[in-house]
């Protein structure tokens, strides 16, 4: 007879022993989860153009809108910012706003109107100056509509309930959000409260840059560096050229207005409410404090840049130190007898009617609408004035036109020849030139994995894609307007 041996198997572990094996798993396969868990970054604005900034991080449990801009170029009137927006406006958890440029803002009122009730997050600053901005937007925007026949983009009501839902978060102080998610704003450079917005999670970041600001203006420090950041969305603006040294930005201006006193005409300069009047007028102030250029009268025609440049003066903490200090002591950087606001449409047309030689600083800064048009309707065709460049002009605009040289040009109803001078000082620019943006990556692109190249005209974009690869070998990459990226966040 046979005898049946029995198969016990291995020995049998303790219950005690099957606890900590079983504590042990469950620990490395949630460190696991929270090391791979991916993202995805949606590109709906501001990929393939240089304007209507929006782009959506989704976290899985939270999605985050940076940015909710206007798209702008020939026409306000854009068909796609009537569009309905690609994501339902009620599932975001939260709008992150980098700056208060209307390609950036313009269109949270809308998004308010069509179901965001969460909560909008930027600097003090920022929201100090988007409250006018689209106050005054608004009323462009009506204007358009009604030469469109197209429904009002939104209302007073609606802004007014954005200016609800806005929250203010200063530089530098982390802020947690949904999902493991904590924020922090880097001082981008750009205009006064600008910010880069940085998210972290498990030990990863991404960086939405907004605007880099290149040091064009005399009233705010540097950009920041974005050190230890996994993945970038970066402007490139100017990715394809390189600018005249800052240094040289006051001495060009000093000679073009000693240039404008002696042939007695008018320096007409279409300017941007925000941050570009008043650098201007910073400057112009020192010129002439200074002696350095003859005395004659300035007009800052546009009751928004005088709403503006009061918001400056409330907050000088976003100032570079030097100019912090002499506005706390009680200094307004802005006010000189030659400078004066013009306030009415009458005040307006008295400026026009004003003896040369004289400045005028006028909206909007890519002469597409505001009271500029008015002005270049009375200088352009004057060989003894001049046009003053000094920002960025977007495709098909009218400033974009006249910096291209052309000889007429449209001007509300009526064709224009342009016989005065037309002069581009670009280092007043509020943006980095492509050197500068290859130099701002280069200081933390060794902790980079991918640079996704935004917010750039295609060929700029391009540029910049290509140098960052070559000279650093980065991975970079410019997406198209729509298209998503899979990251590990």
């Amino acid at each position: 007879m046979k005898t049946r041996t029995s198969f016990r198997g291995p020995a049998k572990f303790s219950t005690e022993r099957w606890r900590i094996l079983l504590f042990a798993g469950f620990s490395y396969y949630f460190l696991l989860y929270n090391t791979l868990v991916q993202s995805t970054i949606y590109f709906y604005g501001g990929a393939g153009t240089v304007t209507g900034s929006n782009f959506l991080l989704d976290g899985g449990s939270a999605k985050f809108l940076v940015d909710c801009g206007l798209l702008q170029s020939e026409h306000t009137c854009e068909d796609s910012n009537w569009n309905p927006f690609p994501f339902d406006p009620k599932e975001i958890t939260a709008l992150i706003i980098t700056h208060a440029h209307i390609d950036h803002v313009g269109r949270v009122p809308l998004l308010i109107k069509r179901g965001y009730t969460g909560p909008i997050i930027s600097t003090e600053a920022t929201k100090a100056i988007a409250g006018p901005l689209l106050l005054d937007s608004m009323e462009i925007l009506e204007a358009e509509a009604r030469r469109c026949g197209a429904e009002v983009l939104y209302t007073k009501e609606d802004i007014a309930r954005a200016m609800e839902y806005w929250d203010t978060l200063p530089l530098h102080e982390p802020k947690a959000l949904s999902g493991g998610v904590t924020l922090e704003f880097l001082d981008s450079g750009h205009i006064l409260g600008s910010a880069m917005a940085k998210f972290t999670r498990g030990g990863a970041s991404v960086v939405f840059t907004g605007d880099l600001g290149g040091g064009g203006s005399p009233l705010l420090p540097p950009c920041e560096v974005p050190t230890g950041t996994q993945y970038l969305v970066m402007e490139s603006v100017y990715g394809d050229r390189v600018r005249s040294a800052q240094q040289q930005r006051r001495d060009a201006l000093e000679d073009i207005i000693e240039n404008n006193a002696a042939h007695k005409g008018t320096l007409l300069i279409p300017a941007f409410s925000t941050e570009r009047t008043q650098d201007l007028l910073f400057e112009i102030r020192e010129l002439m404090v200074g002696k350095r250029v003859p005395s004659m009268p300035v007009f800052i025609d546009s009751p928004l840049a005088e709403k503006i440049t009061e918001s400056f003066l409330r907050y000088p903490q976003y100032f570079s130190p030097a100019v912090r200090g002499r506005v706390e002591t009680g200094e307004n950087i802005f006010a000189f007898s030659e400078a004066k606001f013009a306030a009415t449409l009458d005040e307006s047309r008295a400026a026009d009617a004003a003896p040369a030689p004289k400045i005028i600083i006028a909206g909007s800064g890519m002469s597409q609408g505001g009271r500029i048009r008015e002005h270049e309707s009375h200088v352009l065709p004057d060989e003894k004035s001049t046009l003053l460049i000094v920002g960025y002009q977007a495709a098909g605009s009218l400033g974009r036109k006249l910096v291209e040289g052309a000889k007429k040009v449209r001007v509300g109803q009526h064709e224009v020849s342009v016989r005065c001078k037309v002069e581009a000082i670009y280092a007043y620019s509020a943006h980095m030139d492509g050197e500068q943006l290859v130099d701002f990556v280069n200081k933390f692109h060794d902790s980079l994995k991918q640079v996704f190249v935004v917010m750039g005209e295609p060929v700029a974009s391009a540029t910049l894609t290509q140098r960052l690869r070559d000279y650093l070998g980065v991975n970079a990459r410019a997406p198209a307007a729509g298209e998503k990226a899979v990251i590990d966040f």
